[in-house]
């Protein structure tokens, strides 16, 4: 096998995702209850046998992402000659530069490529949640003698909201158009990449040096249809579950397809690996559903606490539902606590919120949809913030969005279905 080295794209915001990635990127959220986004992606790796090094790009908010990854240890990317290193923005001999684009990030990391001397350099994203190895893609690239080849996954619904490749019979690519309005197949870029490492430096160099403009400065659309013109280029396909939660939407009705009778995905199948010693001084210890508790369809992790009702729901460490609380159709992050006759209904909950006594968050009819993000939230979730306290008897409306620290005096009165309530950051 060729020797590879890894770069994990870990360092976008997704504006989509509103108050979940007002604090951290989208890698750091919380997936499937136990799991970060970045995991999947760094067990994806651990999977692959000859993938030893990993670097890591990040530049928005990263520390809890920091926090999350440390040393790689969970992964097994610890030793003499394995390792994950973040590669953030750094000031240099030309001065500072925050990373512009993918493309860019590359360019600024070059000298990562030159440490290892690796004959090709995979890419991949830490947004997208699925369970592979990619020796089948190393090694479809290898057999090829490609310069470039790029991750498909065939879409059931809706691929103009992807980027879409064209294939030969013997997987060249013929087009990739990024979320065209008329696509002209079914196939969504999983933001996997191969590069032969002397081609993919070469392409970086005559980017930065183009004055071309105006500059998007990402591979998708300024490096892929250069070479497309001169170089080998093929496209190999992925056939398995693949989860790319890009709105608020997508990620509830992605925790939604993990239960019932056939979920779409199966985690106990994927064997997820995270760091969950982190913040901790040990692992969480089993959950405890208490004599008047009740746990239907859900997924509850270590350290909650269930002795209210919980229904079709996906439960982070450390949950409490006291007595007399319902939790229906919601996904509650880390130490979130329901108090005692509170009712949570179709929620997406980020860390540390609390919902006093008798509140009721999720009321009314599904609609209207979201009044600043109608193209994101629109199914009837509402989303709390993080460290947000829901006051007792308080009512919350459906897609509503309640930005990180919300006190009970900001959510005393009613909130209306599809509103926004925003809290002055310092």
């Amino acid at each position: 096998m060729r020797k590879t080295v890894a770069i994990v794209f870990a360092g976008g915001r997704a504006e989509e995702l509103s108050v979940l990635t007002q604090r951290r990127p989208k890698s750091a959220i919380v997936y499937g209850g136990a799991y970060r986004m970045i995991d999947f992606a760094l067990t994806n790796l651990a999977n692959t046998e000859g993938i030893t090094n990993v670097g890591i790009l990040t530049q928005y908010r990263p520390s809890s992402l920091i926090d999350h990854v440390g040393i790689g240890l969970p992964w097994d990317f610890v030793g003499t000659r394995r390792g994950v290193r973040i590669l953030p923005p750094y000031t240099g001999p030309q001065g500072a530069q925050f990373y512009r684009g993918t493309a860019d990030a590359l360019y600024q990391n070059i000298d990562y490529f030159d440490l290892y001397q690796p004959d090709d350099v995979l890419i991949v994203s830490a947004d997208h949640a699925y369970h592979t190895s990619y020796e089948p893609l190393l090694r479809f690239h290898m057999e090829r003698a490609a310069d470039a080849t790029l991750a498909f996954t065939p879409v059931a619904h809706n691929p103009s909201r992807f980027g879409i490749g064209e294939l030969t019979a013997d997987g060249r690519m013929v087009s990739y158009a990024e979320k065209p309005e008329h696509p002209r197949s079914n196939l969504a870029s999983m933001t996997v990449y191969v590069f032969k490492r002397e081609v993919l430096v070469e392409e970086l160099k005559r980017h930065a040096e183009s004055q071309e403009k105006p500059r998007s400065f990402h591979i998708y659309d300024e490096i892929l249809p250069r070479m497309m013109e001169r170089r080998h280029v093929f496209g190999w396909v992925y056939h398995g579950d693949w989860e790319y939660a890009r709105t608020l939407d997508a990620y509830f009705e992605a925790h939604q397809g993990l239960l019932g009778e056939n979920p779409r995905w199966d985690q106990n199948v994927a064997k997820v690996r995270t760091n969950s010693m982190e913040g901790r001084a040990a692992t969480p210890p089993p959950a405890k559903v208490g004599p008047g508790g009740s746990v239907m369809d859900s997924i509850i992790t270590g350290g909650c606490n269930i002795a209210g009702a919980v229904e079709r729901s996906v439960l982070s460490p450390g949950v409490v539902v006291e007595p007399g609380a319902v939790v229906r159709d919601s996904v509650l992050w880390d130490n979130v606590v329901v108090r005692s006759g509170a009712i949570v209904d179709r929620v997406i909950c980020d860390k540390r919120c609390v919902i006093a006594s008798g509140a009721h968050v999720g009321l009314g009819e599904l609609f209207p949809s979201n009044e600043e993000l109608p193209g994101s939230l629109s199914c009837g979730a509402t989303v709390l913030g993080m460290d947000v306290h829901v006051p007792a008897g308080a009512k919350i409306g459906r897609n509503c969005i309640i930005y990180p620290r919300a006190a009970a005096a900001d959510l005393s009165a009613p909130v209306a279905s599809g509103t926004t309530v925003h809290i002055d950051e310092f």
